[in-house]
């Protein structure tokens, strides 16, 4: 049996890849900094991630309890899921360097009119926290594969918790800082965080790209390695 410390070691690098996200963490800063009280956006958009992330852990513990149950959690099985993860994750990389950023044509979507009502608003905002971590493929690769492990581990519900609680947390950092930096210093984070946006529009297809052909290798390699052949 796994114990909780070792599944929480073993699923840490996999939620701190998930948190790589430039591009969502664009459309959040441009949706913060348009904003008067970043109060409601940002939490309907954090729970939009919230949902998505969850519903893709637990689709990864059932896939784990099957693979465990089909007697297909072997050292060897499992390595060939890697690779072929891996060499997805290669190639969505290379996928990304032909684009360009697409977080400014959501721009039109972001604007929303004041009177709105504030369901109105909360249910915009939450769909869109969602569909950006829904369409954030390699954040959704490596939730997958730690909801994975997190199945195939032997533990109980209270191991199990702390692990999803811990991989939530870690995941969304690129919602939460900003989040919370910009409910204590709105005006001053719309000013910071401007230039930080206009980076990462200009470069997160690159930085993504170069971020899951370097993982995506390096879980090949890690795959090929319980496979004894590097």
């Amino acid at each position: 049996m796994v114990d909780v410390s070792s599944l929480t070691v073993q699923i840490i690098p996999l939620a701190g890849a998930a948190a790589v996200s430039p591009v969502v963490l664009s459309v959040f800063l441009v949706m913060m900094s348009m904003v008067d009280n970043p109060k409601l956006p940002g939490f309907s958009f954090y729970l939009g991630a919230i949902v998505v992330l969850l519903l893709t852990i637990f689709i990864g513990i059932f896939l784990g309890h099957k693979l465990t149950s089909a007697g297909a959690g072997d050292p060897t099985t499992i390595a060939a899921i890697d690779i072929f993860l891996g060499a997805v994750l290669v190639l969505f990389g290379l996928k990304n360097f032909r684009e360009t950023s697409k977080s400014s044509n959501l721009l039109k979507y972001l604007k929303v009119d004041p009177d709105t009502s504030n369901v109105s608003k909360f249910a915009k905002y939450f769909i869109l926290g969602f569909i950006a971590f829904l369409t954030n493929f390699s954040t959704v690769i490596f939730a997958l594969s730690a909801g994975r492990a997190i199945g195939i581990a032997n533990v109980g519900l209270n191991a199990q918790f702390v692990a999803i609680l811990v991989l939530t947390v870690i995941t969304l950092l690129v919602v939460e800082v900003p989040l919370l930096f910009f409910i204590l210093f709105n005006q001053k984070a719309k000013k910071i965080t401007k230039p930080v946006d206009e980076w990462i529009n200009k470069h997160s297809n690159i930085v993504t790209g170069l971020f899951c052909v370097g993982i995506g290798l390096l879980v090949v390699y890690n795959g090929l390695a319980k496979l004894s052949i590097v």
